[in-house]
This record gives structure tokens, C-alpha cells and sequence, in this order.
């Protein structure tokens, strides 16, 4: 984050960029609609409240609003939108649940060498049915002093150990477990099971994070309540879309489609486009947003042979 985000964030609060201003440590409460004199309603008043000071403030005359939110933010602000609410888009959307996601960083004293910087667990019994990654942050980030908390490079010839990022998902098992138990089916079943070198290293420090029903949870027959990139429909409410890797994106569909982070981020360019395109009376150059290239014809055609030889033969290796 400090050498993406941050300078992104640094250069668009700058008024030669934009001048935007990121309100942090708010959260939205109401949106408010009216109806204009073309007869379609516009969000016209957002309340929120800022937890810094304790105090509920508004805007007032809003151009528009891209509810970049997951489940359960969209569920929070239609909550306590009546207006919002009347829409069946919204309500729909409010409505989905998401799966709860634990994080998990460990620091160990040594290294750890593994064939790849980013793993998966499967079919642990430890998992309790959640599904897992773990990437070597060290590999990663080449070693990075901020992986340490440190400003300045370790001396010469010191050697830090491996930091290792663990996320469950679909972790509703492990919830209940405690932060050390949990660090714990790491350090001694997981890890040493996944690459055995881990059962040498000892543990220095590590970090816990849970966040229950965070994540969107594509459930059978969820597709049509998830909320449309255009939000109402430019015909109803123009002034409003909605963005996130869990958005319905028409006609604008990406070959990112299976990808969460990658599907939100050009479903983020496409939404500002739309809002744009809708309220703007100006001409403006919309973002472009470059298509995913095809496969390579090798690849495909592995791909539609595969296809053929799965119809005849029994997939007796799954369960």
C-alpha cells in the first residue's frame, strides 16, 4: 500500500488532479432522493457520520454517487434509506450475505524456501471446510524493511526470518477459534504440512484479523439480486451506480469476470464513466479500460480437448 495506494492517493488529493477529498473514518447513513423535473429521481442529499468527532453531517446538492460498497455496506446504507429502499435493485442487493474471511501474519526467525511465493491449503482437515492461501511476503517484497516495522535496512549480514500472510475464506469453522489457536493450526499443522521446513522455524511475532460476512458470497441463485453497475437504470435514477466485484455489469462485461480484485477495480472505470456519461452536459474523455487479451491458440485448444475427452470419461478423481 505504501508504494501503490499511498502515492495514488497523495497525487488526487492535489488540486491539479482533482482536489479529492477523502472524508476517513465516515460512514454513510442515509441517501436521500427527489424527483426533478424531468421526472426521474435524483440522489440529491447524503448523511453520514463521522466517527472522529461524534457528529452526523450532510452534503447537499450531489452530482452523483458510486456506491462502491460489498454486502454489507449496501445492506447498512438501504437500511436506513427509505427512499433507496423502494427500489427492488437495491433492496434485492441488500438483502445477500457474504462469507466470513480471517487474516493472519506470522514473522518466524528464519527462512523458509518454498517453490512458489504463493500457495494454496485444500482438503486440510485442520481447515474446518474454509478454504486457504498463504503467500511469503518476503519473497514478495524482496525483503523489505517495512515487513518488520522497521524505517532502515537491517545492518550487513543480518538475516530476518520468513513473513508469511495467511487468509481463510469461507471461515465461519474457524471463527470461534482464539487468536492463538488459530496461529497455532498454523504453526504446527498447516504450514509444517503444506512445506515441512516450517516445523524448524519459531514463531517471533503474528497478527490476527476476523471479518464475519465481509466477502461476497456468489451463491447459487444470488446472480439477479446483485446490484446492476447502472444501479436503477439511467431512466429511473441516473445519478447512482454501484461498483464492487460482485456488481452486474451488462453489456460492459469484463474477461476479468471470474477475478474478484481485478473485476472490481474495471467495474470502479466503468461506473465513472456511466455516472459521467449521465450526468455531465460537458464532452468528456471517458476512461478507457483495455479488454483482457485472448487466450493463445495453444492454450485454447488444449482447453477444447480437455472439453471433449471429459465427456466420455468419469471425473473419479473428484468428491
Amino acid at each position: 500500500s505504501d508504494s501503490l495506494i499511498q502515492p495514488m492517493a497523495e497525487r488526487l488529493v492535489k488540486e491539479e488532479y482533482g482536489q479529492l477529498n477523502v472524508l476517513g473514518g465516515c460512514r454513510v447513513k442515509e441517501v436521500s432522493l427527489e424527483e426533478r423535473n424531468d421526472g426521474k429521481m435524483h440522489a440529491s442529499k447524503l448523511t453520514y457520520f463521522d466517527t472522529k468527532s461524534g457528529q452526523m453531517e450532510t452534503i447537499e446538492d450531489i452530482d452523483g454517487i458510486i456506491m462502491a460498497v460489498g454486502n454489507q455496506g449496501m445492506s447498512s446504507i438501504v437500511g436506513s434509506s427509505p427512499d433507496l429502499a423502494k427500489f427492488p435493485v437495491f433492496s434485492k442487493a441488500a438483502s445477500l450475505k457474504g462469507i466470513d474471511v480471517i487474516s493472519c501474519r506470522l514473522w518466524f526467525d528464519r527462512k523458509v524456501s518454498t517453490r512458489s511465493p504463493a500457495n494454496v491449503f485444500s482438503r486440510f482437515d485442520a481447515l474446518r471446510g474454509a478454504g486457504g492461501t498463504f503467500f511469503m511476503l518476503d519473497q514478495l517484497q524482496e525483503d523489505s524493511p517495512e515487513l518488520w516495522g522497521d524505517d532502515d535496512a537491517t545492518e550487513e549480514g543480518e538475516e530476518r526470518g520468513s513473513v508469511v500472510a495467511c487468509d481463510f475464506y469461507n471461515a465461519g469453522g474457524l471463527m470461534s477459534l482464539s487468536d492463538e489457536d488459530l496461529v497455532k493450526v498454523l504453526t504446527d499443522e498447516l504450514l509444517p504440512s503444506a512445506v515441512t521446513k516450517f516445523a524448524d522455524a519459531k514463531l517471533v511475532d503474528s497478527w490476527v484479523g476476523k471479518y464475519p460476512g465481509v466477502v461476497s458470497w456468489f451463491s447459487p441463485g444470488s446472480f439477479d439480486k446483485r446490484p446492476p453497475l447502472e444501479g436503477a437504470g439511467n431512466d429511473v435514477l441516473p445519478n447512482i451506480k454501484c461498483a464492487g466485484d460482485w456488481v452486474r455489469m451488462g453489456e460492459r462485461e469484463h474477461g476479468a469476470k471470474g477475478l474478484c480484485q481485478e473485476r472490481a477495480y474495471v467495474s470502479g472505470f466503468e461506473a465513472a464513466n456511466s455516472l459521467m456519461k449521465s450526468t455531465c452536459e460537458e464532452k468528456f474523455q471517458p476512461h478507457e479500460v483495455l479488454p483482457v487479451r485472448e487466450d493463445e491458440a495453444q492454450f485454447k485448444m488444449g482447453m477444447e480437448l480437455n472439453k471433449k475427452v471429459m465427456q466420455y470419461l468419469p471425473r473419479f478423481w473428484t468428491r
